[in-house]
């Protein structure tokens, strides 16, 4: 059965799915913001976390092509579905299924993991009380995942700092000329802030680019971005 897919009316599950720098929840997490699949690895594995006291979750853990839900990708997690206990981790697997994906540039994909209360006795509580319907929250997080073929040109560093800046009327134009997926965390202008409220301004695909209005396109350009391990690296520039 689809995890995803509507559950039986015994129970509803209500997720809270949420990416943040910590990516973590109520004591369940990952550990890692940010994931990195090389070419030609066999797989790789990330770390999750269970840092309540006394609470097990019943996590489950697949690769998406999409962020806003979940579309199946040419990944496998195992083990997909297990029980975390409390104060624990659990290890889990991605391997990549050898599906087709271009090889001039990275690739990106969502690591969704969703986790509830795992229960002792399922059903008790129903039977003893004869309730029809019971509400089980949840919690999960979303990460992405980079598939970096072999033989790019540069690096995700030279990447991040080799942005490209042209005036347009009334704007700026941001453009990413490299195979890599560049992450702004802030971009300001002559000291005005940039929004970074979509994602197509929050992360610059390979080849691609964004143009902002900007009052003043023109002095020093300042921007961070978050590198391969979930850090922040700043960088300048001048525009003329």
């Amino acid at each position: 059965m689809n995890y995803f897919a509507a559950r039986p009316l015994i129970t509803m599950l209500v997720l809270s799915l949420a990416a943040n720098t910590a990516a973590r929840a109520d004591g369940f997490g990952i550990n890692a913001t940010r994931l990195i699949y090389p070419q030609g690895e066999p797989s790789i594995s990330v770390t999750l976390r269970n840092t309540q006291v006394d609470k097990p979750w019943l996590v489950r853990a697949l690769v998406s092509l999409a962020q806003d839900t979940p579309v199946k990708a040419p990944f496998m997690v195992t083990p997909p579905l297990f029980r975390l206990e409390a104060q624990s981790t659990n290890q889990v697997r991605i391997v990549f299924l050898n599906q087709p994906l271009p090889t001039d540039r990275e690739s990106v994909f969502y690591f969704y993991t969703t986790a509830i209360p795992a229960s002792e006795k399922p059903g008790e509580l129903v039977a003893a009380s004869g309730i029809k319907g019971m509400v089980q929250f949840g919690v999960g997080n979303i990460i992405k995942l980079f598939y970096r073929p072999t033989g790019l040109t540069g690096s995700s560093t030279e990447a991040q700092k080799n942005l490209h800046f042209e005036r347009r009327e009334h704007g700026l134009e941001i453009s990413n000329p490299s195979a890599f997926f560049v992450s702004l965390n802030n971009v300001t202008v002559n000291g005005e802030s940039l929004p970074l409220s979509s994602p197509e301004q929050r992360m610059l695909a390979p080849y691609s680019s964004h143009v902002w209005a900007v009052q003043k396109p023109y002095g020093e350009v300042l921007w961070t971005t978050i590198n391969d391990y979930g850090g922040f690296d700043a960088h300048r520039a001048e525009l003329h």
